[in-house]
Formats: C-alpha cells, sequence, structure tokens
C-alpha cells in the first residue's frame, strides 16, 4: 500500500502541485497509509505475539526507525491500537486494536488462525484426556 500511494504521488506529482491544499496534506495522508500498514501487520501477526520490535515495523511501514516511536504514539492517540511502548528495548506490547473490516486476504489470514487454534485445543484435549486416566 505505501508503495502504491508512493508510486501515485510521483507519478502525478505535476497534478497534485496544481492543488496547494493537497500538498500540505500530504504529509498527513502519507502518516494515514503508514498507520493502515501498522495495522496490518498487527492484524497479520498472532494475537499471543503482539510484541513487535521497532525494525519489523520501521521495516514493514517504511519509515525510519526513529520515526516508528511517532506513529506508534499517533495510532494510540486516535485510539486505533492500545499497549505499552518500551523505549528502551524498542518494542510495542499490543493489548488491542481497533475492529476493522474484512477482506478477502483477512478471512484468509482468520481461517488460518482459527485452524492453528483447533489443533492447538486437540492437542490440549489429547493431553487432559491422558492425564485424566491416570487419576482414576
Amino acid at each position: 500500500q505505501i508503495t502504491e500511494f508512493e508510486n501515485a504521488v510521483n507519478t502525478h506529482h505535476e497534478y497534485i502541485t496544481r492543488f496547494p491544499n493537497i500538498l500540505k496534506e500530504l504529509q498527513n495522508l502519507s502518516q494515514k497509509v503508514r498507520i493502515i500498514q501498522l495495522l496490518e501487520l498487527l492484524f497479520e501477526v498472532d494475537k499471543d505475539d503482539r510484541s513487535l520490535k521497532f525494525d519489523r515495523i520501521a521495516h514493514h511501514c517504511k519509515v525510519d526507525k526513529s520515526d516508528v516511536e511517532l506513529l506508534l504514539m499517533k495510532a494510540m492517540s486516535l485510539k486505533l491500537i492500545k499497549g505499552s511502548i518500551d523505549e528502551v528495548q524498542e518494542v510495542i506490547h499490543v493489548d488491542w486494536m481497533l475492529p476493522r473490516y474484512l477482506a478477502k486476504g483477512h478471512l484468509e489470514i482468520m481461517v488460518r488462525k482459527l485452524q492453528e487454534w483447533e489443533t492447538k485445543m486437540e492437542e490440549v484435549t489429547r493431553l487432559v484426556e491422558g492425564q485424566s486416566e491416570e487419576l482414576l
């Protein structure tokens, strides 16, 4: 998405420069696109694994590592995510994210996650059944 946005801006730069209001807002638009990429990244990772290093976020959102904290704080201030930022370890621990629309790709990710969950639950069931025989 970020690459597509940047390509569109570069391709239509001459046209965009005719509109001063759009030029003023390009920075905000760019930040919004990066926030959407952050939400996409958080959606893709397991719920139990929502501790992300700044390096990974910087790479995925195509920002400098020094700008990751600002991106995270902006997403938090918009109430898109909740969590805590560990500045020393350069990690964010996300506890909650705003539910969004589900495109086909999102549904495929959810199916994969549900299948993984089902496998884990089957393992837990077998473990409990195996241990319950010992008790009897």
